[in-house]
């Protein structure tokens, strides 16, 4: 994998300081491949120890190996511009693909730069910490919101999927308490039915997490977290993308906070289920 890739891939789960490395490197390759550790920590504004930090938070050995991945995307790069010279008509369709998958790439970047970090590993301490999970998904982002729930029931009890109808979302109000986490997921422009499902959780006392291409205009804001992705009428596909790589950076940090407790659950349900299946079978 190249390394620009790779970074951006990591970029959510860098410290503030490592990403201000991230950025540089992206943004100064040839710089980063002649110059020392310390000279780039100087222009990327940050300590040399923090360039180091960084290489290790990119499972790189050190600064040199860090330089020679660097070197190895550069001259990648320059045979990359000869084979567009030289590509056959046939290759067109490629092409495009690769174009989509570009703007796919920037568009995660882009969003995990400007998302409020805060917001984010707060986020996780609840998914972490919080005794129920109750996740609803509006209409056309119900897709994500059972991505999210079926990799958290994997990790942990609790987990419950509020289908979007009114009955169900009524009967999973009435089982919320202050030891419950809400968190809705919305990528349409009609907020009202939201509104008032968070209107009615904030009453009980829930600790609420919203994920959604744009902030609520015509209500004060009651989520206790938002996390914001682009708008599903700008971003195209790349809204979807940036959505599931979004709630995907969400569950490993949420594993990361107790490896082995979330590693225990899983082998539990996996004995579990074979028992289970070997019961059916007898």
């Amino acid at each position: 994998m190249e390394i620009c890739v790779e970074i951006k891939r990591r970029f959510i789960r860098l410290s503030k300081g490592q990403r201000k490395v991230a950025q540089f490197v992206m943004d100064n390759p040839n710089i980063v491949a002649t110059q020392i550790a310390s000279e780039v920590g100087r222009q990327a504004g940050v300590s040399e120890s923090t360039v180091i930090r960084f290489c290790y938070a990119m499972d790189l050995s050190g600064f040199s190996e860090l330089q020679n991945r660097v070197k190895d995307y550069l001259i990648s790069n320059g045979e990359m511009s000869l084979k567009k010279q030289a590509r056959p008509v046939s290759k067109v369709k490629s092409n495009v693909n690769l174009d989509i998958i570009e703007q796919n790439i920037d568009g995660i970047s882009k969003t995990f730069n400007q998302l409020n970090e805060q917001h984010f590993e707060e986020a996780v301490q609840l998914l972490h910490g919080t005794k129920k999970v109750h996740i609803l998904g509006f209409r056309q982002s119900a897709p994500a919101a059972f991505w999210l729930y079926n990799n958290l029931a994997t990790l942990r009890n609790h987990v419950y999927f509020m289908q979007h109808e009114t009955e169900n979302i009524v009967q999973q109000l009435t089982l919320m308490d202050e030891d419950s986490l809400l968190i809705i997921i919305s990528l349409d422009e009609e907020y009202e039915d939201i509104i008032a499902t968070v209107e009615i959780a904030k009453r009980k006392n829930v600790k609420i997490v919203a994920i959604r291409d744009k902030k609520i205009v015509a209500a004060k804001e009651q989520a206790d977290k938002v996390l914001i992705v682009p708008s599903a009428q700008e971003g195209g596909a790349t809204c979807t993308i940036v959505i599931f790589a979004l709630l995907q950076a969400l569950v490993e940090a949420v594993v990361s906070q107790n490896p082995k407790q979330y590693d225990n659950f899983r082998k539990k349900q996996n004995k579990e289920s074979k028992s289970s299946n070997l019961i059916v079978n007898e």
